[in-house]
């Protein structure tokens, strides 16, 4: 996670590669039903935080 909040582009990817790596994995997950940026990014309108961080999509 950056300053901003976000995840970057890759982040989702990376933590689930590690965890099936290390055998946390016991099934699949569908990165897109399991995670989003979008609490930060309303977070950061909200307040007046500029975003820096490239986020990351739906797919991680």
């Amino acid at each position: 996670m950056k300053p901003d909040g976000l995840m970057p582009a890759g982040g989702p990817k990376t933590s689930l590669a590690t965890e099936k790596l290390v055998g946390n994995m016991k099934g699949s997950v569908d990165l897109s039903k399991t995670f989003t940026n979008d609490f930060a990014l309303q977070t950061n309108k909200t307040e007046g935080f500029k975003t820096t961080t490239t986020p990351a999509g739906p797919t991680g």
